[in-house]
């Protein structure tokens, strides 16, 4: 998507629902006409692209200008989202159970209720997870140029843990078997790798940002 604020939001049904209230139709001069776009058509009449195939539905932004949309999906649907240049608004997933995919150019990102996997990127713009549980099939990546990484997950997470931050500071509450600070969050300094295990081990998470700081916290 370009040049958009998306909210994607996981409801009980099968059906895929737009909408917005910020869509800018063509001027009244272009009555009667079709706006070409290099992106796709706008066969939505609200500035998108939808098209199917097979069990993948595509949704493109064809017209230019801003626009806001929430989008409505099915709860066990896995959601890919690329954002397209860099003017992009910021991005919102609530209450998804698939799998998810980000790649994010200039946007700050939050994910809510979700189990993941998760496999996001993001020039610039930090992302924040929090975790309903964690997916245990497949491993989860998040990485990040500049700007923070907060995760919040259920307090018996089992994950096998990879953490790096080149020029800022890893922050958990969780036990990793890591020296302690006296503060409620763990402090790990340096910018090597560290590796660490909550509660045995468990899937692989790898978490890993040049300019900013990590912080993996239990969920209250």
């Amino acid at each position: 998507m370009a040049s958009s604020e998306v909210k994607i939001m996981g409801h009980n049904s099968d059906e895929v629902i737009i909408e917005t209230n910020d869509y800018q139709a063509p001027p009244a001069r272009a009555k009667g006409l079709k706006a070409l776009y290099n992106s796709g058509e706008d066969n939505t009449g609200m500035g998108l692209s939808v098209t199917r195939e097979g069990n993948v539905l595509q949704i493109i932004k064809a017209q230019k200008t801003d626009g806001k949309y929430t989008i409505r999906v099915p709860k066990k649907v896995a959601v890919s989202y690329t954002e397209a240049n860099w003017n992009g608004g910021d991005f919102e997933l609530n209450d998804v159970d698939g799998e998810i995919e980000l790649k994010l150019n200039n946007s700050q990102a939050q994910l809510n209720n979700v189990s993941g996997p998760i496999i996001a990127n993001s020039t610039n713009g930090g992302i924040q997870v929090k975790f309903k549980n964690v997916n245990q099939q497949k491993p989860s990546s998040i990485s990040v140029v500049d700007g923070e990484i907060d995760l919040t997950l259920p307090a018996n997470t089992k994950a096998n843990w990879k953490l790096r931050s080149i020029s800022g500071e890893v922050y958990t509450d969780f036990d990793m078997a890591l020296p302690k600070e006296k503060t409620d969050l763990q402090k790990i300094a340096g910018s090597s790798t560290v590796e660490g295990k909550t509660n045995g081990g468990g899937v692989e998470m790898n978490i890993y940002t040049i300019n900013s700081d990590i912080f993996i916290r239990k969920s209250k």
